[in-house]
């Protein structure tokens, strides 16, 4: 009899728990506000500006909220939360975001007015992301819209020179005239991620998390299949997932948090190691494009490893800082690439960066 009332107070407890998912997932806490995000990823950490060499982009992400009917977003939005599979907010607590981005591919010898044939294109992209958020503390899905255009309407090639010129970060870039042809960029994504495994406590508390889980994009910009893993250990660290760095329309925007309780500590400090596989299937920016005429490609792998540090600071009051280096294989083969002019390097066959992203909260 003792074990059934045991049984029946443990599944009571169970119910509650579930019913009481505000409480639980503190949505009244004042630490529940929305997130202005800042974002810089750069090569200069590496010292060089070859390959991937600068993206940013600024973001948005709403409050979190109980249901996508409460959410602060457009009718049409709140739809495809409701919609789209596994983002509903059964046992969920959910945020849309949005955000504007720019990102920037050039060869090595950017003092060369006209690349060698065989050499990476300079390319740019500017694009507009609509992207939905469903979490709770055991998975976390993500969906994203990314459109925009790449080609010279994107003003990469202005704000590369802009930098350099101006601001002194290297030497004056004068190929863009070369870049790849203008052409609309749309890339859908979708990410799935579950917790495998905690221990410690989050609140005013050391704790660790290991999760991983795959990415799936999409489109003219990247398609390709990806799987990820992290861990994360830390002082009163944020609860949920990390936010992994995001070049704009090749990563996905992620603030997959559960807001602290009103009794925690303002101040909050994390340690991240994270690592990924891809696998490539196209890229406008290595394989030509299918829309244009534009058919200049590079030899590149099919399969890319990066790995990831990171150390995040959180001031929860107002601002979170988030620094990573990012380490990947080589994506073009060496041997593909032209050899370079006297005195110049070859063309970095890897896409490793830097990372710098504040989040204001508001």
């Amino acid at each position: 009899m003792q074990f059934l009332l045991t049984i029946f107070a443990a599944t009571l407890l169970l119910v509650v728990e579930c019913l009481a998912g505000d409480e639980t997932f503190h949505l009244d806490s004042p630490y529940n506000r929305g997130t202005l995000r800042l974002e810089m990823d750069n090569d200069i950490i590496w010292s060089r500006d070859s390959h991937f060499t600068h993206g940013w982009s600024i973001q948005y992400h709403t409050a979190r909220y109980g249901s996508w009917e409460e959410t602060v977003a457009p009718t049409f939005c709140k739809w495809i939360g409701k919609h789209v599979p596994t983002l509903g907010d059964q046992d969920s607590i959910v945020r849309f975001g949005q955000g504007v981005g720019q990102i920037m591919i050039t060869p090595e010898d950017i003092t060369n007015p006209e690349p060698s044939v065989g050499d990476l294109p300079y390319a740019g992209t500017l694009t507009y992301s609509l992207n939905w958020q469903s979490f709770n503390r055991q998975t976390a899905r993500n969906f994203q819209i990314s459109a925009g255009v790449l080609g010279e309407e994107s003003y990469a090639g202005d704000v590369h020179v802009f930098l350099h010129r101006v601001w002194g970060w290297g030497e004056d870039p004068r190929g863009w005239h070369t870049q790849r042809d203008t052409e609309p960029i749309v890339n859908l994504t979708y990410q799935h991620l579950w917790r495998l495994l905690e221990a410690g406590t989050y609140t005013n508390d050391w704790a660790g998390h290991l999760y991983m889980g795959p990415t799936v994009l999409l489109g003219n910009l990247m398609t390709a299949i990806e799987l990820g893993i992290g861990f994360r250990v830390g002082w009163n660290m944020q609860e949920g997932f990390h936010s992994f760095p995001a070049p704009p329309g090749v990563g996905i925007f992620q603030a997959a948090h559960i807001p602290k309780p009103a009794t925690a500590s303002p101040h909050g400090i994390e340690w991240v190691v994270g690592g990924r596989g891809m696998g490539l299937l196209y890229s406008v920016m290595y394989d030509g494009s299918m829309i244009t005429g534009d058919d200049r490609n590079v030899e590149r792998e099919d399969f890319v490893f990066s790995g990831l540090l990171g150390l995040n600071y959180h001031y929860y009051n107002l601002f979170s800082i988030r620094l990573a280096v990012i380490r990947t294989s080589d994506i073009l083969v060496e041997e593909s690439l032209p050899p370079p002019r006297r005195g110049q390097k070859k063309t970095d066959t890897d896409n490793s960066f830097g990372t710098v992203m504040i989040d204001f909260y508001f």
